[in-house]
Order: structure tokens, then sequence, then C-alpha cells
């Protein structure tokens, strides 16, 4: 059978364009905006990225948590890579917590009696690159 002939297969053409979308078009322009959340770049890089985690109890008062503390509150394979306080971890994950860091600030909201949360992410492409910082905030029930 032809390519000719397959497309003239009624939703042919509709399945073809449906297929070029979803396994060019989504994933080149997500590596294009930067981020390439759409694509499969599996761990073909690896990055370094450091986190922290503020929060504020009913009082005002700040309070500095160990990132590591989020661990029960994630599942396992992800509470694997929450680096320790003020350390750059090198693991592929660094955009994982960026796409997520607003829920992982709120489930920052459990490490104790809170009102508010802050969660900072720096990540570098290199050892020599000037940190991305990424900021989520949680107001807390």
């Amino acid at each position: 059978m032809t390519i000719r002939a397959v497309l003239d297969r009624p939703r042919a053409k509709l399945h073809a364009a449906l297929a070029l979308a979803v396994a060019v078009v989504l994933p080149g322009g997500s590596l294009l905006m930067g981020n390439g959340v759409f694509a499969w770049t599996m761990f073909s890089k690896s990055e370094t990225y450091r986190m922290s985690v503020i929060g504020w109890t009913v009082d005002g008062e700040a309070r500095v948590f160990d990132p590591r503390s989020l661990g029960p509150h994630v599942n396992r394979s992800l509470a694997y890579f929450l680096p320790a306080p003020e350390v750059w971890r090198h693991d592929p994950v660094g955009l994982t917590f960026r796409t997520g860091l607003g829920n992982i600030a709120a489930l920052a909201c459990r490490l104790g009696s809170l009102r508010a949360t802050e969660l900072t992410l720096e990540e570098r492409a290199n050892l020599d690159a000037e940190p991305r910082r990424s900021v989520a905030r949680a107001l807390c029930r």
C-alpha cells in the first residue's frame, strides 16, 4: 500500500497531524522555549542544584528547614534527590524540582505550625555558570 493510499483513508490526515505535533512540534517547541520539559532528554545532561526551605510561624518567626525534612511527604524516588542545606548536588532532577516547586512549597507547610513557606531552588548548568534562581511561596492553612 502506498503512502498516498494510506492518506486517502478517513482520519489518516488527522492521525498524521497529531503524530507530527506530539512527536516533533511539542518537544521541539519546549526545547526552543528553554526548558525542554516535553523533550525526551532522559539523563542526557546533569546540572547542579541546591534548595532552601523557610517557614514562617503564626508569630512571624522565620524558621529554616533542612530540605531533606520534606522526604516523608514526597515519594521515595524524589526524596532521594533532596539536597542537604547549602549543598550543591549534581543530579538530573533540577527541572523536575523547578516545575513542581509550588507543590513542594505547599508540602513544606507540613513541617510545623506554619502560616507560610518559601522554597528557593538554584540551578547551574555547569560549575562556572551563574545560578538560575526559582522561588515558590505557599500560604498554609
